[in-house]
């Protein structure tokens, strides 16, 4: 597996995934593009397709022991991987989009995001009452599918790739086992060769913190500014044992909805829904003083996808591209002021 020494002491930026635009090639393009002008090191294709059917529909498609009626996805055969790669056309058309441009010697490498096993079962469903998630055996069928989709982007020439686990709380909630869920990510974990492994859980991650830190997934993202608490559930000592990174969530993604509403309105600007630098830098600061600058990789708290349900035009996306340049400028000044790393 690829260890995060290019990612120790440097702290990188990257972003969740999902961006609030139409999905298309040519909004592909704009949101890698956005990207890069803000000066992220890891950038994403766009992730512009809903999470979960964007893997399931093909899935489904081959034969793969899911159905989709109705727009929901249905178990009716054991999970199991397919025999065609899936959704890799859209790390390959990052790829060309930043060759074809001149851009790939701007950015350290793609980041793709993959929805895990977990969070996959929690969707699919076995009746009106019951989905996957409740089924231990199902759930380690759908991390071999898993593994399968990562070792393609492995080997595609993805540089990190996140397992998006939002579900987790859940599953442990709905009576899913830690061992089973250990299993499961050791799975996924060990399809892992070149890309650098790591798994994003949003939310309050209080209870899956301890689980998480026993996986063999190195880089854990979470969300920190708008579930500052979360900080409250780590500490340096415990990264250091377990060798950990954390993906230090520094900018809301997901606003106050009171407050969008009335920028959709045109009652404010959308400009107020984007941090100042100081704010991000100052948070920054925080975090690396609790849990050691060397060892955060910093990026938005969760994806920008959900602001497109706000606004008709192109806002959600200004928003996202404003606090992306606002996150790379204040992880820039904090490698400058602390003079740690090389500005």
């Amino acid at each position: 597996m690829a260890k995060i020494d290019e990612l120790l002491g440097q702290l990188r930026t990257t972003v969740i995934g999902s961006f609030p635009l139409p999905h298309s090639y040519e909004n592909m393009a704009r949101a890698i593009k956005d990207q890069v002008e803000a000066g992220i090191d890891y950038p994403c294709y766009g992730q512009l397709l809903d999470m979960n059917l964007m893997f399931l529909e093909p899935l489904a498609e081959q034969g793969c022991g899911v159905e989709i009626r109705g727009g929901e996805a249905w178990l009716v055969g054991e999970p199991k991987p397919p025999s065609k790669p899936i959704a890799l056309e859209f790390l390959e058309f990052a790829l060309r989009f930043l060759s074809e441009r001149g851009l790939s010697d701007k950015v350290l490498g793609v980041k793709v995001p993959v929805t895990g096993p977990v969070t996959l079962a929690s969707v699919i469903k076995v009746s009106n009452k019951h989905r996957a998630v409740e089924y231990p055996d199902v759930v380690l069928s759908l991390a071999k599918v898993v593994a399968s989709i990562v070792k393609g982007y492995d080997e595609a020439g993805a540089k990190l790739i996140t397992i998006d686990e939002p579900s987790l709380p859940y599953a442990l909630y709905a009576g899913l086992s830690e061992d089973v869920i250990l299993e499961a990510l050791s799975v996924v974990s060990k399809a892992f060769d070149r890309s650098i492994p790591s798994l994003h859980c949003c939310g309050d991650v209080k209870p899956v913190i301890n689980l998480l830190m026993r996986s063999e997934i190195p880089v854990l993202s979470f969300a920190f500014k708008a579930t500052p608490a979360n900080l409250d559930a780590l500490d340096r000592r415990a990264l250091e044992v377990h060798d950990k990174m954390v993906g230090l969530g520094c900018v809301d993604s997901n606003p106050e909805p009171q407050l969008l509403m009335e920028v959709a309105s045109g009652k404010r600007s959308w400009a107020e829904v984007v941090e100042s630098v100081e704010e991000v830098e100052a948070f920054i600061e925080a975090a690396g003083r609790k849990l050691g600058f060397e060892r955060l990789l910093i990026h938005p708290d969760c994806g920008f996808g959900g602001l497109k349900f706000y606004f008709k035009d192109d806002r959600g996306q200004l928003i996202a591209a404003s606090k992306l340049k606002v996150m790379v400028e204040a992880a820039r000044r904090v490698r400058s002021k602390l003079g740690l790393f090389k500005a």
